[in-house]
């Protein structure tokens, strides 16, 4: 799949391999600023996913809980689908990594 987001996204996926969940927050805040409709659902659930990781990292399992939570609600909106994605296999990794497996392969690599 093309990178639909062009260099932040490529960003975001380099720093998620590496485990800088927070830095993928970060260089993906600007790309979600300016999107729109699902496009902006997308990736306001990816960022609150790499939340959610990092949140659990550091010891806030609540606040883990709750970033789960609003990307699943996100990703719902969207029907778990986006540029002909199925969403829900990463977000049920996600899930799984806040009960201490280890966090999903990014998976728009191709």
């Amino acid at each position: 799949m093309r990178q639909p987001h062009g260099d932040p996204f490529q960003t975001a996926a380099q720093l998620w391999r590496e485990g800088a969940y927070w830095e993928v927050h970060e260089a993906l805040e600007g790309a979600w600023a300016s999107a729109r409709g699902e496009e902006r659902l997308f990736l306001h659930g990816l960022i609150q996913l790499a939340a959610a990781i990092e949140a659990r990292r550091r010891g806030h399992a609540r606040g883990a809980r709750a970033n789960l939570a609003k990307a699943r609600a996100k990703w719902t909106a969207l029907g778990f689908r986006y540029r002909g994605r199925d969403l829900r296999p990463f977000l049920e990794g996600c899930a799984r990594a806040l009960e201490g497996a280890p966090a999903p392969a990014w998976p728009w690599e191709d």
